[in-house]
């Protein structure tokens, strides 16, 4: 029986007796207040069971229903929202709920293919609608969600009594932020305090750092400009936050600008306003928030006390702070090399080499042989070797040869074609224009 038959045939003739018996007792004598309450009651209470079939028939909660096994009835069926811990795994999770193992078993079992369940992100949210019989029942996972890709989502569904896995396209929203401010502490602290995401400010220290010495070339009152670009779902909820589409930095000699752009082969890079890759073989720079403490250059050993040659640049920094390769490349030496005591030694293209030493230890999984990215943790700051205090010493060789790093300049890795080219100027245009209107918009 559908909503309409039902009230055909239930509400209008229940309608019209009980008006009738109201009308009769109203003329009678004996009218007692009790028998009006009571009718009185029948009578809201027919139209509240009328009223919750309607809305539930209106409701999109009809949206999922093909997900799961409607059949089941509905008041035995919760939403569930989970934000993954550091260390936890589906498995973990699922038990948790007190999901039973062969439920969990066959979850993960279809899960696995589409989703590296090795990588759990701490903080990523995952959604559940659950169905218990009773309190005594374990629980059974309809529905599981969790976020693969911005915009991608795998969703395993329960149905005839098995698990199915599909990667869904999530409609999403890109909301565009122009932020921008001047430096009175430090580059990181200030960008955070203008509004720019922390994800984003380490990025631009990082893009940044191809040609931009932290150390010297950033002082007291230098600007910054950045657009980025978070993405949302139509749920409201931030999927991709501080995507970086523009960024500007004055430094004491010049003032740099990247903007994100898409080849022809599909790869997304940053480019400067000429059109040139941001990208060079190596960084100026291998370690964050660290100050030169010794430069390239005629010194007097602290330890020995004669003066000598000092073939690279010493960063003090704190024991146990992350040193990432200035640039992509195998590891040609990851272990003890006499005064400069734990080393790596990375041998990059184009006949380069870095050299990291008195490190206090190494990143997991790096060693000789290993094929490590430009910005990847390879060590540590300590003072083994040769040392008077926890710093790294780092060298640039060129053919053999040591050189400045401050004074490096390593080719692009890579050079937009011509049509590239051509497209780049227009989108770079578009993207001026958008950071004004976004500025104006705050």
């Amino acid at each position: 029986m559908d909503l309409n038959d039902f009230r055909q045939n239930i509400f209008k003739p229940s309608y019209q007796k009980i008006k009738n018996i109201f009308l009769k007792i109203s003329k009678r004598k004996e009218w007692k207040v009790y028998t009006a309450l009571f009718i009185l009651t029948i009578f809201i209470f027919l139209i509240i069971t009328i009223q919750y079939a309607e809305s539930r028939q209106n409701s999109g909660y009809g949206k999922i229903s093909s997900y799961y096994d409607i059949s089941m009835p509905e008041y035995n069926r919760y939403e569930k929202e989970i934000v993954i811990k550091q260390g936890e795994t589906i498995a973990s999770i699922l038990y948790s709920i007190g999901v039973s193992n062969t439920s969990s078993n066959a979850i993960i079992e279809s899960l696995s293919p589409f989703y590296n369940l090795k990588k759990l992100q701490p903080g990523k949210k995952i959604k559940l609608i659950i169905f218990q019989e009773g309190e005594q029942s374990a629980p059974l996972i309809e529905l599981l969600k969790i976020e693969k890709s911005p915009g991608i989502e795998a969703r395993v569904c329960y149905k005839d009594g098995s698990y199915e896995t599909k990667l869904v396209e999530v409609k999403t929203i890109p909301i565009s932020f122009a932020k921008q401010g001047h430096i009175e502490n430090t580059l990181y602290s200030d960008a955070v305090k203008a509004g720019i995401p922390d994800s984003a400010v380490m990025e631009m220290f990082q893009l940044f750092s191809f040609d931009v010495d932290f150390q010297r070339d950033i002082y007291r009152g230098n600007k910054f400009k950045m657009l980025f670009r978070n993405i949302i779902n139509l749920d409201g909820e931030t999927i991709s936050k501080g995507d970086i589409i523009f960024a500007e930095l004055e430094t004491a000699w010049k003032t740099h600008k990247i903007y994100c752009f898409t080849g022809d082969d599909g790869k997304t890079d940053y480019f400067s306003e000429e059109g040139l890759s941001i990208r060079k073989t190596l960084l100026k720079t291998p370690i964050y928030g660290a100050r030169i403490s010794s430069g390239y250059g005629n010194r007097s050993h602290p330890i020995e006390g004669y003066n000598h040659m000092h073939r690279g640049l010493d960063f003090a920094a704190q024991k146990n702070t992350p040193i990432i390769a200035s640039g992509s490349g195998t590891v040609e030496l990851a272990g003890w090399n006499g005064g400069y005591g734990n080393c790596i030694i990375i041998r990059h293209a184009n006949e380069y080499k870095t050299l990291y030493a008195h490190m206090n230890g190494y990143a997991n999984g790096v060693r000789k042989g290993k094929y490590v990215k430009q910005g990847e943790i390879i060590g540590y700051v300590g003072t083994t070797g040769v040392s008077t205090g926890n710093h790294l010493h780092y060298e640039i060789i060129f053919r053999g040869q040591q050189i400045n790093p401050s004074t490096i300049r390593t080719p692009s890795e890579k050079k937009l074609s011509k049509e590239e080219l051509k497209r780049f100027f227009i989108e770079k245009k578009e993207i001026d224009e958008e950071y004004e209107n976004s500025l104006k918009a705050l």
